[in-house]
């Protein structure tokens, strides 16, 4: 007679929040539980947890049934204290604890981007906070353990365990700037997330902020597991300060059956295909149109499915990182996002694929102080690569090579991103950039560090300021990665730096390239460059000289752009060289027939280096660089890439993996299209160590290059070493 009591104390509770008409209990002695849930009708064919909402009708052993309101209400299930999975027969147990609980502002709140096909995604969290008040109604109070104290002020201590498939754990939002705290709080979440684009927060994410919201977050542990399933996300223009707290992601896709994207589950074109497109690629006929309109802009994609493929977890943005960033992963630990400003103090974050600090299409601000960041997992203290003590515990971390995971620690997409103090630990990037301002520096307390396995700071973005100085880094192949056309601002200034690798194509400070990113959908794997001969690259000196010249000086015609770059007080080892020009993006590889057709119109890229009061021992200089493979071999016209570098579409002898992004060999060499101006103030030194090229060199009072010019008869110079 225990779980009908309980049952029923459920179902009166049920009662009392919702004022739904509860079915009678049969007098039996046998306990009552479910033995059957039903989708709405329209949803049938929609059975991922992302869409538990819809979840109409539960019917029970005694014959009796509830149905509910799927656009106001929902159905929760907790065991133990855990929210879980409602559909799973195996929860249908006499100790579980149904709830109906209000959907209550959040309703309308759809995916910003390929919402059409999948409906809108519901927010509910277990604890629920809006307008400055604990939503009791929209709550789930038995998901709390432990000596937890819940107020309109916010929850202080207590334990949150929840299946973030069918919710999420604290959902905070206000538009009046309410202020909140989250103390002493530890939160366990694992399952499938969502998307986290939502408007008001992302769905599975542990602990949301939006609106105009003001959070302090204190002393609080957050463990996520599974795909799509931020920590902490702020958004609108909330105000989220955490301090000593530790958020652990782990992706775990495989656990929980998530793939990202496959080519037999799911294609994504932006015209109709062909019935022979269709039998090649092995899918059927079924699609669905959408227009999009985003930040890369807009037009209409059609996508094809298979006819038993239900999953909404295909939109392309975001549910993994776009492949074109050369990285893969579905799990970022924590998000800014929109206006918002979300700062760590003294805290960690792990996550072990993706991102661990990231943003996203917005402009507020993202700053960390005395914080580390890790792509890696927890591991114990004799395999640890990193201690870390967090409010008082101690935590040992395993850090990600490129053979172990993929990631970065944080991303600047138009933010103001600041990190003082901080210690980054990434297998691919410390930080990508397409935009904003970036300040990476010292706090009052340490020095600023980064550990990259890969690159230390890579951008595709334009008109954003970098500022990294004060801080120490140990990088393998490139401390700067610079595939913009555009123009942009970086200074550095009291840095060491120290390569931990000796590859073929490593040792360099400065590459600027062309941009080999080829479309930004997180799940177009196929990612097609063509990369010219050296007779071609030449050639395009020529081509060129319709849209930008030069002369001696480097000065360009108006359709250039220059990239300032400002090392002072550093003493250097490494090279820098502008490859603009190289090579070319391309869409073409059905057609493509090896000329240079192809070709974008070339405009004049002038990188204008100033050495201050610093010292550079290596190459600096214009050049031609050309992709190569993991042994370091060049690679010759088109080819492509995928997570990896399994075989697409026939080009086996010309297919690689992720890694192959960025990854180039420089010979020094100059087409009229990547130039440089080199400039040395305040007592500089150039240790000239091989051949250069380059457009300009003014050498202050004081300063030094070690090395021999001779001018060109095209107007540049080549610096050779000084003879031995």
């Amino acid at each position: 007679m225990k779980g009908c009591k309980k049952l029923l104390a459920v179902l009166l509770a049920v009662l009392m929040l919702t004022a739904l008409t509860v079915p009678a209990l049969a007098s039996s002695e046998e306990p009552v539980v479910i033995t059957a849930v039903t989708l709405r009708e329209e949803d049938a064919n929609y059975v991922d947890s992302a869409l538990y909402s819809q979840y109409e009708t539960v019917e029970f052993s005694d014959g009796s049934s509830q149905t509910i309101d799927v656009d106001s209400q929902t159905f929760v299930l907790v065991i133990d204290g855990t929210v879980v999975d409602l559909a799973d027969p195996d929860n249908w147990t006499a100790d579980a604890e149904l709830y109906v609980i209000d959907k209550g502002n959040y309703d309308t709140v759809e995916m910003s981007m390929n919402s059409a096909n999948w409906g809108n995604f519901y927010f509910t969290g277990v604890v629920d906070l809006e307008d400055g008040v604990y939503q009791a109604d929209r709550s789930i109070p038995a998901a709390v353990s432990g000596d937890a104290e819940i107020t309109d002020e916010g929850i202080t201590g207590g334990e949150i365990n929840i299946d973030a498939s069918y919710i999420s754990g604290i959902y905070i939002y206000n538009e009046d700037g309410s202020h909140h705290t989250i103390q002493d709080v530890t939160i366990n979440s694992a399952g499938l997330g969502g998307n986290d684009f939502g408007t008001n927060g992302g769905w599975g994410t542990v602990i949301s902020v939006a609106g105009s919201a003001e959070v302090d977050i204190q002393g609080v542990t957050v463990v996520t597991e599974g795909p799509l399933h931020d920590g902490i996300w702020a958004g609108g223009s909330s105000v989220v300060d955490v301090y000593d707290t530790v958020v652990l992601a782990t992706e775990a896709a495989e656990e929980y059956g998530f793939t990202a994207y496959s080519y037999d589950k799911f294609i994504i074109a932006d015209e109709p295909l062909t019935d022979e497109e269709i039998e090649a690629y092995g899918i059927s006929g079924e699609y669905y149109a959408e227009d999009y309109e985003s930040m890369f802009g807009s037009g209409t994609h059609y996508y094809y499915y298979n006819d038993n493929y239900t999953s909404n977890y295909s939109a392309p943005m975001l549910q993994c990182v776009p492949l074109a960033l050369g990285l893969y992963g579905s799990m970022r630990a924590c998000i800014c996002y929109g206006q918002a400003t979300l700062s760590f103090y003294d805290s960690l974050a792990v996550s072990n694929a993706w991102a661990v600090l990231s943003t996203d299409s917005g402009s507020g601000t993202l700053n960390g102080t005395d914080t580390i960041g890790i792509i890696g997992e927890v591991t114990d203290e004799e395999n640890a690569e990193v201690t870390a003590t967090v409010n008082g515990e101690t935590y040992y971390i395993n850090v990600y090579d490129t053979t172990e995971g993929s990631g970065y620690i944080t991303y600047c997409d138009g933010f103001d991103d600041n990190f003082y103090g901080c210690q980054f630990y990434a297998p691919d990037y410390l930080a990508i950039l397409t935009g904003g301002t970036f300040d990476f520096t010292s706090s009052d307390t340490q020095r600023g560090y980064g550990w990259s396995d890969r690159t230390g700071f890579m951008s595709h973005g334009s008109a954003y300021t970098m500022v990294v100085s004060h801080s120490d880094f140990d990088i393998a192949d490139y401390l700067f990665t610079v595939k913009s056309t555009g123009a942009v601002d970086i200074t550095v200034e009291d840095i060491t730096v120290s390569w931990t690798k000796d590859n073929a194509w490593g040792g360099v400070l400065f590459q600027f390239m062309d941009n080999d990113d080829v479309g930004t959908d997180a799940n177009d794997l196929e990612m097609d460059i063509l990369d010219l001969t050296y007779e071609e690259y030449l050639a395009n000196q020529a081509d060129s000289s319709d849209s930008a010249s030069s002369d001696a000086s480097g000065e360009s015609s108006s359709t250039g752009t220059v990239k300032t770059v400002t090392i002072k007080d550093s003493d250097l080892t490494g090279d820098i060289y502008n490859s603009t020009g190289s090579s070319n993006n391309t869409t073409t590889k059905d057609t493509y027939d090896g000329s240079t057709s192809y070709l974008s119109t070339w405009t004049t890229s002038i990188v204008a280096i100033t050495l201050d009061n610093s010292t550079i021992t290596g190459v600096i200089s214009t050049s031609y660089a050309q992709h190569c493979d993991a042994d370091g071999n060049a690679i010759v016209g088109q080819f492509f890439f995928n997570k990896d570098g399994q075989p697409i579409d026939g080009t086996e002898e010309n297919t690689y993996d992720y890694l192959t992004s960025g990854r180039v060999l420089n010979t020094v060499a100059y087409n009229g299209i990547g130039q440089i101006e080199v400039t040395l103030e305040n007592g500089a030194v150039w240790n000239v160590t091989g051949t250069c090229i380059i457009n300009s060199l003014t050498i202050g009072e004081g300063c030094t290059v070690n090395g021999t010019v001779t001018e060109n008869e095209d107007g540049t110079l080549t610096v050779e070493p000084l003879a031995q």
